[in-house]
C-alpha cells in the first residue's frame, strides 16, 4: 500500500517532470514553426532579386531546419510518453473525447515530413525556382497545422466540450461524444491565433538574436552583407509577429472573463467582483487584500467588458481550493509590460530604418538584438506557465484536477528521470552538432560559389 505522502511525493515528480519536458519542447516547438517561414521568404527573395545572399541564407537554414526537425520529432515522442506514463487518467478522457485533434496533428506531421524531405533533396531537380520554394510553403503549412491542432487540444483543456459534463461528473461515464465538438469550443479559435502569433514572434527573435551577434563578429564585407540582410529580413517577421501577438493577447483575456473566470480573477488579482474595475500593476495578495499594486483607472473594465461600468468576476466568488497560484498575476504582469515594449523597440527601429539611419549597423542596436532573443525565450516560457498555472488546479477545467489525472506510483520516477536525462543530453549535443556542421562550411566560399 502507497502512502499518501509518497503519492503526492509522485505526482509532484508527474508535474516536475511534465514541465520540464514542455519547457524544452516549447522552444524546439516555435524554431520548427518560425523557420519554414524565413527559409521560404528567404528562398522567395533570392528567386526574385537573383541574390545569392538570400539563397545561401536558405540553404543552410534548410540545414538547421533539417536538424531541428529530427530532434523536435523526438521531443514530440518524449511529451507523448509523459502524458501516457504520467497522466493515465487525463488520457483515458482525452482518448475518448479529444483524440480527433491528436489525430488531425499526425496528418499536419506527415505533411510537414513529406514536404521537407522533397525540399531538402530536389533542389537541383526544378529547374523552375518557384515550383521549389512552393514545397518550403507545404512544410510551413504543416508546421503551423501541427501548433493549430495541438493548441486546440489545449483549449479543450481549458474549456472542456464534446461530451456531457454533468453527466460524467456525475456518474463517472463518458456519454453524449461529439468529437468535432472539441475544434469549435469557446476557447479554440482565439487560443490557435495567439499560440500561432507567439510561436513566430519567438521563433523570429531567436535567430534575429543569433544573426544580429554573427553580424557584429562579422570581418569581411561579404559576411557583413549576409547577415545583415537575414536580420533585416528576419527583423520584418518579428515585427509584423509582435503585433498580432499583442492583439490576439488582449482578445485572449476577453476570452476568459467569459471562460475561465478564475484564472482571469487571479491574473489581474481581483479579490472582489468589481464594476469600474482598475487595471492592477504589480502588487501581491497578503492577509486577505492587496498590497503594493499600481492602479490604472477603470481600464480593466474596459478591456474586459468594453465599458467602465462593466463588472470583472473576483476571486472570492469562488472557494480558495480552486484558485489558481497568485504568482501569475505578476507573471502576467511581466508578459504585458514585456509584450508591448517590444512592440515599441520594434517600431522605434523601424523609424530609424524608414529615416535612413543605418540602424542595422549600429551596434547597439543589434546588442539590443541579442537581448532580446534571450528575453523572447523567457516570455515564451512565461506565457505558458501563465496558461498552465492558471488553470490549476484543473487539468481539465471543471471537470479533473491534476490530481485526479496524475499516476500516484513512484515506480514511474526512474522514467520520468530518464527522460529529463535525455533532453539535458540531447539538446546540448544538438548545437554540437550544429557547429561543427557550419564550422566545415566556409560562408564566403559559399556566397561566391552559389549562383540562383
Amino acid at each position: 500500500m502507497v502512502s499518501s505522502d509518497r503519492m503526492l511525493d509522485a505526482i509532484l515528480f508527474d508535474r516536475f517532470a511534465m514541465a520540464f519536458s514542455l519547457s524544452v519542447h516549447i522552444v524546439l516547438a516555435v524554431i520548427g514553426i518560425a523557420l519554414p517561414v524565413i527559409i521560404l521568404l528567404a528562398e522567395y527573395l533570392a528567386v526574385r532579386y537573383n541574390d545569392r545572399h538570400y539563397r545561401v541564407l536558405a540553404k543552410r537554414l534548410s540545414i538547421v531546419f533539417l536538424v531541428f526537425f529530427a530532434v523536435g520529432t523526438a521531443s514530440g515522442i518524449l511529451v507523448a510518453a509523459n502524458l501516457f506514463f504520467l497522466w493515465p487518467g487525463f488520457m483515458a478522457l482525452v482518448s475518448k473525447v479529444a483524440i480527433a485533434p491528436v489525430y488531425a496533428e499526425v496528418f499536419a506531421f506527415f505533411t510537414e515530413s513529406i514536404f521537407l524531405a522533397l525540399y531538402f533533396y530536389s533542389d537541383k531537380v526544378f529547374k523552375n525556382r518557384y515550383a521549389h520554394l512552393s514545397l518550403m510553403a507545404l512544410v510551413a503549412l504543416g508546421a503551423v497545422s501541427s501548433a493549430m491542432f495541438i493548441t486546440i487540444l489545449n483549449a479543450f483543456m481549458n474549456t472542456p466540450a464534446g461530451f456531457n459534463i454533468p453527466a460524467y461528473l456525475a456518474s463517472g461515464n463518458v456519454t453524449g461524444i461529439d468529437p468535432g465538438a472539441v475544434f469549435t469550443s469557446s476557447s479554440a479559435g482565439i487560443e490557435v491565433a495567439h499560440v500561432i502569433a507567439t510561436s513566430y514572434f519567438a521563433g523570429a527573435l531567436i535567430f534575429l538574436a543569433y544573426f544580429a551577434y554573427m553580424l557584429l563578429k562579422a570581418r569581411s564585407d561579404g559576411e557583413k552583407e549576409y547577415y545583415k540582410k537575414a536580420v533585416k529580413l528576419i527583423f520584418a517577421i518579428a515585427m509584423i509577429s509582435t503585433f498580432a501577438a499583442a492583439i490576439t493577447g488582449v482578445l485572449s483575456i476577453e476570452t476568459l472573463y467569459t471562460t475561465q473566470p478564475e484564472k482571469f480573477a487571479a491574473m489581474e488579482l481581483d479579490l472582489n467582483a468589481t464594476a469600474y474595475a482598475p487595471e492592477l500593476l504589480f502588487g501581491f495578495y497578503s492577509n486577505n487584500s492587496v498590497v503594493g499594486d499600481v492602479p490604472i483607472p477603470n481600464l480593466q473594465s474596459i478591456l474586459a467588458t468594453g465599458s467602465p461600468a462593466g463588472t470583472v468576476p473576483g476571486l472570492n466568488q469562488f472557494p480558495k481550493s480552486t484558485w489558481p497560484p497568485l504568482i501569475i498575476h505578476d507573471m502576467f504582469d511581466f508578459m504585458v509590460l514585456m509584450g508591448f515594449g517590444a512592440a515599441g523597440f520594434f517600431l522605434f527601429v523601424f523609424g530609424l530604418h524608414v529615416l535612413r539611419r543605418k540602424v542595422f549597423s549600429n551596434r547597439i542596436v543589434l546588442k539590443l538584438f541579442v537581448v532580446a532573443g534571450a528575453l523572447a525565450v523567457i516570455l515564451l516560457e512565461n506565457g505558458w506557465m501563465v496558461d498552465e498555472f492558471g488553470r490549476q488546479p484543473w487539468i481539465i477545467y471543471t471537470v479533473m484536477t491534476v490530481q485526479q489525472a496524475a499516476n500516484p506510483s513512484t515506480s514511474i520516477i526512474p522514467i520520468a528521470v530518464l527522460i529529463v536525462l535525455t533532453y539535458a543530453v540531447v539538446i546540448p549535443m544538438t548545437l554540437i552538432v550544429l557547429r561543427r556542421i557550419f564550422s566545415k562550411r566556409d560562408l564566403v566560399a559559399e556566397l561566391n560559389e552559389r549562383q540562383v
